[in-house]
C-alpha cells in the first residue's frame, strides 16, 4: 500500500476526493490530511507519505511551496496538484520542480483513477519488481490472480473481487502488497499489458479490437498506458516485433 497526504484549504474538497474508494482500490492509505499548508509541512515530515495531494492556491502558502520546502529537508515522494483551469498557468513552477500530475476541480472519479494509475506504476517502478503469474504461499490471493488472468478482458474492481471472494478489500489489498510487492490495480494493469503485447506479436487484430479484449474500452486511454508500459505506441511495438 502507499501512503497518501492530502491538503486543501477547503474541507468539501477534501472530504470529497479522501472518500472516494478509488483510492483503497488503487492501493493507497490516506495517512494524514490538512486545511492548513504550515500545519501539514509538519505532518508530512512525521508521516513521510509516498505522495502528497495539495491545492495550488491557499491562504499563507501555496501548493508550490509546500513543495519546495519539503524538497529543501530531503522528502522524496511524489506531488500532486490539485486545482482550477484558470490557475493552471501558475502551477508551470510545480512541474519545473518535478511535480508528477495535475488533478482540475472538481475531481471527477474517471480523471482520479487514470492519475491513481499512472502513479501507482511509478511508484512501483522504484520498488523490486515481482512476478504477475506465479503462485504465491497464499491460497487466496492464488485464486484471486488465476481468476483475474482467466477474465483479462472483464471490468474489475476491489469491490467485485472481494464480492466474489467474500474477503475484505483492505484484505485483498494487503494480499497484493505482502505477496506480490504490488498493487490491486497495478497488477491488473501488468496482466493486461502482457496480454496486448502478446495479441500484437501474434495475432492480425487491429489495435482497437486488442484494446477492448485487454479490458480498455477507451482506445485513446489504452494507447497511453501502453505508451507508458513499453515507450513505444501498440503499431511500433507490433512492426518491432515482426
Amino acid at each position: 500500500m502507499y501512503k497518501a497526504f492530502f491538503v486543501d484549504d477547503e474541507p468539501l474538497v477534501l472530504e470529497t476526493i479522501i472518500n472516494m474508494p478509488l483510492l483503497l482500490e488503487c492501493g493507497f492509505i490516506i495517512v494524514g490530511t490538512s486545511t492548513n499548508p504550515a500545519e501539514a509541512a509538519k505532518e508530512i515530515k512525521k508521516t513521510k507519505p509516498d505522495v502528497v495531494f495539495t491545492d495550488l492556491k491557499m491562504p499563507k502558502k501555496t501548493g508550490v511551496e509546500l513543495m519546495r520546502e519539503l524538497k529543501q529537508i530531503g522528502f522524496e515522494g511524489q506531488f500532486v496538484i490539485i486545482s482550477a483551469y484558470k490557475e493552471f498557468e501558475e502551477a508551470r513552477s510545480f512541474f519545473k520542480m518535478d511535480g508528477f500530475d495535475y488533478l482540475v476541480k472538481p475531481v471527477s472519479e474517471e480523471d482520479l483513477q487514470k492519475l491513481l494509475e499512472k502513479l501507482s506504476g511509478k511508484l512501483a517502478s522504484k520498488q523490486p519488481g515481482s512476478p504477475t503469474n506465479n503462485d504465491t504461499a497464499s491460497p487466496e490471493l492464488n485464486r484471486i490472480t488465476a481468476y483475474l488472468n482467466e477474465n483479462v478482458s472483464d471490468k474489475h474492481t476491489l469491490e467485485t473481487i472481494s464480492d466474489k471472494f467474500g474477503l475484505n478489500p483492505n484484505y485483498i489489498c494487503n494480499l497484493f502488497s505482502r505477496h506480490l510487492g504490488t498493487t490491486f490495480v497495478s497488477y491488473i494493469t501488468g496482466i493486461r499489458m502482457n496480454e496486448a503485447a502478446n495479441l500484437l506479436r501474434t495475432s492480425k487484430k487491429s489495435v482497437k479490437e486488442i484494446s477492448g479484449l485487454c479490458g480498455y474500452h477507451d482506445y485513446f486511454y489504452f494507447c497511453r498506458v501502453f505508451r507508458e508500459t513499453y515507450s513505444c505506441t501498440p503499431t511500433s511495438f507490433r512492426e518491432a516485433a515482426q
